[in-house]
């Protein structure tokens, strides 16, 4: 499935980004409740990724990335 390594690549991170915008679409179809609850857990998997990595989400389309970093406190 891919290569394992200490750090997990910007390109990577990218991609699950998008994958994650896709969940958006699924807001306004029917699901039954226990397919929406998967969904949602599968999504929020994917986005602890991204967070534990120091970025979030861009779904504003500041630019043209689809993360961006998080500020620190």
């Amino acid at each position: 499935m891919s290569n394992l390594a200490d750090k997990t690549e910007y390109r990577a991170l990218s991609i699950i980004a998008r994958m994650i915008k896709e969940f958006e679409r699924l807001h306004y179809l029917e699901m039954t409740k226990s397919d929406d609850w998967d969904a949602s857990s599968a999504r929020n998997l994917l986005e602890g990724i991204i967070e534990s990595n120091g970025y979030k989400v861009n779904y504003q389309c500041i630019g043209n990335r689809p993360l961006l970093k998080n500020q620190k406190k």
